[in-house]
Order: structure tokens, then C-alpha cells, then sequence
């Protein structure tokens, strides 16, 4: 018997996870369209917020930390980036952290 894990599937399909070989957890829905979408999620090492720098204009992939409580809905980046007159830094990619007040910028890769 596979064991079931706790949990929902992060694709919509329901309480569907099970424990795989090697501990890897999958959605057992045989209509799921990405049944290896939890343990994907699971391996992202990613910590920090990745944004990504355009001459106009950003985007933000917060970290998953933030989706615990309200943390999300409170983090200030979106804001603080649209009250610049212009990107804080030349295009590319950046892992982006606060430290006290400031934003602080680490280049991941250029444009």
C-alpha cells in the first residue's frame, strides 16, 4: 500500500498526495495535469525574493515562506519598488532582502 500524505494537491485536485520512491510526494489524481507539482515545491531551495529588473518595469516572486498567515499581504517590496523613480539597479535578476529599513540587492544574473 502507498502511504497517503497529508495535504492538498497545489494544482486543485484534492487530498490526492502520496509518498513516492525516494520520499518523493506526487499527486495520485490520474487526470492531475502536473502530478508532480508538490514535490517540485518541495525541492525549490530558493529562500529569498527573486525580482526581476526591466528598464520599466518588475516582477517579484516572493519567497513561500511568506505564504504562512498574512505575510504575503504585508510584505513592502511591491510597494517600496513603485515608489522609485526608476529600477533600483540595472536589468536583470536579483535576490532582493531586507535588512532593518533598507532593500538590500544581490545580482543573480544580468539582462
Amino acid at each position: 500500500m502507498i502511504p497517503r500524505v497529508e495535504g492538498y494537491c497545489p494544482v486543485g485536485c484534492g487530498q490526492t498526495l502520496m509518498l513516492g520512491a525516494g520520499g518523493h510526494v506526487y499527486c495520485s489524481y490520474l487526470a492531475c495535469p502536473e502530478p508532480t507539482a508538490v514535490d517540485e515545491i518541495l525541492h525549490d531551495r530558493e529562500v529569498e525574493h527573486v525580482v526581476t529588473l526591466t528598464e520599466t518595469d518588475f516582477t517579484i516572486r516572493h519567497p513561500l515562506r511568506e505564504r504562512l498567515g498574512d505575510a504575503l499581504l504585508e510584505c513592502h517590496l511591491h510597494e517600496h519598488l513603485r515608489s522609485l523613480d526608476g529600477p533600483p539597479r540595472k536589468p536583470g535578476r536579483y535576490h532582493a532582502f531586507q535588512r532593518g529599513e533598507r532593500w538590500h540587492w544581490h545580482e543573480i544574473e544580468p539582462a
